[in-house]
């Protein structure tokens, strides 16, 4: 068998061949240039593929926690007066002070794991017993009690997470952005104390905080409060944040407003027990002390480090 072909249909196939060969080889050239054009602070580059960073911030600011008890009002019911009201709880809390934190955070994209430690030294301050005014036929009367204040270091930490309010790029400069985390707060007083209960004598009025009503029966009751000295209690962690952002070449140093709120039951503890032959009985152990709010604002330095 023999095969002829023409001198003009060769030069044409052999162009033909050429021409579609040209596409790949430009292809081939031209994805090693794309590829070392690819910079991560272009805007096309998917958020989600970028590269790790970290961030270390040191943070000094303002510590304000709310107080760790109520009046707790106890009600001994009479047929002559009604109910008579007595303040069983003196005020409580810790005078607000400086803090000063600290936090590492891993960030992917916008989500962030954070570690984040807080110190702060105060005192906790015991109010005086109020001297109650009585009606015109019920006599004023208290029990004296002067205003004391002990020293305490408050420890707070937590482990959460952060999210940005914004899509991450490595040239932005105005960074917000909010966190959450479960961790604890410890007190540690300097010489242990135990607040001590007041009564004051107050005509009938409308129940104000938390109120336990006891039926003056004959029945006798034993009430305490606990003694403090070194107490840690589970707290939840929220808040919002700001980097005001200088970027650099490998990472950026940023200037970082934070306001949060440490949230934790006091640790103060109120008990009933009932008085009887065979001992003491537990009785309604209702009094629940507010929750503690721990708000704080501070202002320090973030270095970061990856884009």
């Amino acid at each position: 068998m023999m095969l002829i072909c023409h001198a003009g249909e060769g030069g044409s196939i052999m162009r033909r061949a050429t021409l579609a060969v040209v596409p790949y080889v430009v292809a081939l050239t031209m994805v090693p240039a794309l590829s070392a054009a690819q910079d991560w602070s272009q805007p096309w580059a998917d958020p989600e593929d970028r590269p790790a960073r970290v961030d270390f911030s040191a943070s000094g600011g303002f510590l304000m926690p709310t107080r760790w008890s109520d009046f707790v009002l106890l009600g001994s019911l009479s047929p002559g007066v009604g109910v008579l009201e007595q303040v069983l709880t003196r005020d409580v809390h810790v005078e607000p002070d400086t803090a000063f934190t600290a936090a590492a955070t891993y960030w992917r994209s916008r989500y962030g794991l954070r570690v984040h430690g807080g110190f702060s030294r105060s005192s906790v301050s015991i109010s005086a017993v109020p001297v109650a005014r009585g009606s015109s036929s019920t006599p004023a009367s208290a029990i004296s009690g002067e205003a004391a204040s002990v020293g305490v270091d408050t420890w707070l930490y937590d482990l959460g997470a952060a999210i940005g309010f914004l899509e991450y790029e490595p040239r932005r400069s105005v960074w917000p952005y909010g966190f959450f985390g479960l961790g604890g707060i410890t007190y540690n007083l300097k010489q242990t104390i135990a607040p001590p209960l007041a009564f004051v004598e107050r005509p009938p009025s409308a129940p104000a905080g938390n109120t336990i009503i006891v039926a003056s029966d004959g029945r006798q009751f034993l009430l305490t409060t606990n003694a403090l000295s070194i107490e840690t209690l589970l707290a939840f962690n929220v808040g919002l944040g700001t980097d005001f952002r200088l970027p650099l070449k490998n990472g950026g140093v940023a200037l970082r407003l934070e306001v949060g709120d440490h949230i934790a039951a006091s640790p103060l503890a109120f008990r009933i027990e009932e008085l009887s032959p065979f001992g003491a009985v537990p009785s309604d152990g209702g009094a629940r002390y507010r929750l503690v709010h721990h708000l704080s604002a501070t202002a320090g330095v973030v270095v970061q480090i990856g884009r």
